[in-house]
């Protein structure tokens, strides 16, 4: 036997009864979907209403989630949302970029500014005093 046939290894963690594949893809997903479409695809053995008979699990679902829409809030929004699509939402982002220079410099600038505007205060307190002739 090739060991690409054996499957993963399967390692069990200390303390834990959870097995972990590990070493190989297992392509869960796509067998958990293969999987899925197979049993929806069944036809559902027993039935409680007479009009349900021949029907497939998936037709089962979509068919007790809308009974169930008639009267539970809930399974009626998640019902529109299956078959109508949910709702688009609108997201306003804003993008900024900056770099550290730029920013320093506007730093800087806004300092000097600052400052010049306390110099010419600081000048224009100094021509205002009186001279005394004595």
């Amino acid at each position: 036997m090739k060991p690409s046939d054996r499957g993963p290894i399967v390692v069990r963690p200390p303390g834990s009864t959870v097995p972990i594949p590990v070493g190989r893809d297992t392509n869960l997903a796509q067998k958990a979907e293969n999987c899925l479409e197979t049993v929806s695809n069944l036809a559902v053995p027993d039935v409680p209403n007479i009009e349900d008979v021949g029907k497939t699990y998936l037709e089962m679902a979509v068919i007790n989630l809308a009974r169930a829409a008639m009267f539970d809030a809930d399974a009626r929004k998640e019902y529109l949302d299956r078959v109508m699509g949910k709702p688009k939402q609108r997201v306003d982002s804003t993008t900024v970029t900056v770099n550290l220079t730029d920013y320093l410099q506007q730093l800087v600038e806004k300092e000097e500014a600052i400052d010049a505007e306390f110099t010419s205060e600081d000048d224009s307190e100094v021509e205002s005093e009186p001279t005394l002739l004595c």
